[in-house]
């Protein structure tokens, strides 16, 4: 149980925000707990991001707790604005519905309940760096630009519509031979890609990074891997071997002759030079007791 802290819940301004300010405010009320809380609207991740950054500035001695009410976009920016906050400074997630990547990857934990966010516990969570921005769950690119909201097993004609991407890259300095690439993750969690699950063994507070590379393959054998990359399997599968690359880094280089559009938390990055390090302990999180 953390004292005198200070709550102030982040969510994206519009019309659902009075709403959901309404539904927080009522249930703190009813809580009782005596705990100071306030709301931010933003104007989009990215005002989250600098309001957070601010505010850490200015209120240095004030312990807070920066709730993120709304999808990863948003709770990543949030997390950035905590990077090198000091003391003091800790983030969580208001997450009723479980499908945030970090209530997944706490799997059994309710981050809808604010009783049990009050009484939750720190713990210190890496995070991600990709040339000067911030990721907290994973990077991307690749089979993710065909799925256009489909949910998690895109359809045979947007396998037919695959781009593949031909760049280089280097894992903890030594050069990986990928060939072209049709889906490539790099994740601190265990969902990413609109819930693919191929990276099932990943911590978020290991200091590492699972590396998940799909090579160009035909269409029918792609459809044949897509179950194996839904269940968390995808290790599991010999037959797959030579068609997937699997590693486990603290830092990854990526270069393109041509510009390559990164998915970070759901914020892209377009570049042709990529420098991605893992940032261990870099964020301190406030986890849900358990109910």
């Amino acid at each position: 149980m953390m004292n005198l802290m200070r709550y102030l819940f982040i969510l994206e301004g519009g019309e659902s925000a009075a709403a959901l300010i309404e539904e927080l405010s009522q249930g703190m009320k009813e809580l009782d707990s005596g705990v100071e809380y306030d709301f931010y609207e933003a104007a989009g991740p990215e005002d989250a991001l600098r309001h957070v950054s601010l505010y850490c500035d200015l209120h240095k001695d004030i312990d807070t707790c920066f709730v993120s009410c709304g999808g990863d976009a948003l709770t990543a920016r949030v997390a950035a604005g905590l990077m090198g906050s000091g003391e003091g400074k800790y983030l969580a997630v208001y997450d009723p519905e479980g499908a945030g990547s970090l209530a997944r990857y706490y799997e059994g934990l309710d981050f809808g309940s604010l009783a049990l966010l009050i009484a939750g516990s720190p713990t210190a969570i890496d995070m991600i760096r990709v040339n000067n921005s911030y990721a907290v769950n994973a990077c991307t690119f690749g089979l993710e630009d065909t799925m256009n909201g489909k949910g998690l097993i895109p359809s045979l004609s947007a396998i037919l519509r695959r781009s593949f991407r031909t760049v280089r890259i280097k894992a903890d300095g030594v050069p990986l031979d990928t060939g072209s690439i049709l889906l490539f993750i790099l994740a601190n969690g265990r969902f990413a890609s609109g819930g693919l699950h191929c990276t099932p063994q990943a911590s978020n507070d290991d200091g590492k990074l699972d590396l998940c590379i799909v090579k160009n393959l035909p269409p029918t054998r792609m459809m044949k891997l897509l179950p194996a990359l839904a269940s968390g399997g995808l290790a599991d599968e010999p037959a797959f071997a030579s068609d997937i690359i699997l590693r486990r880094v603290k830092s990854l280089e990526i270069e393109s002759a041509k510009e390559v559009t990164l998915d970070l938390d759901g914020i892209a990055l377009t570049d042709k030079n990529f420098s991605i390090r893992m940032i261990p302990g870099a964020v301190r999180m406030i986890v849900p007791a358990q109910g």
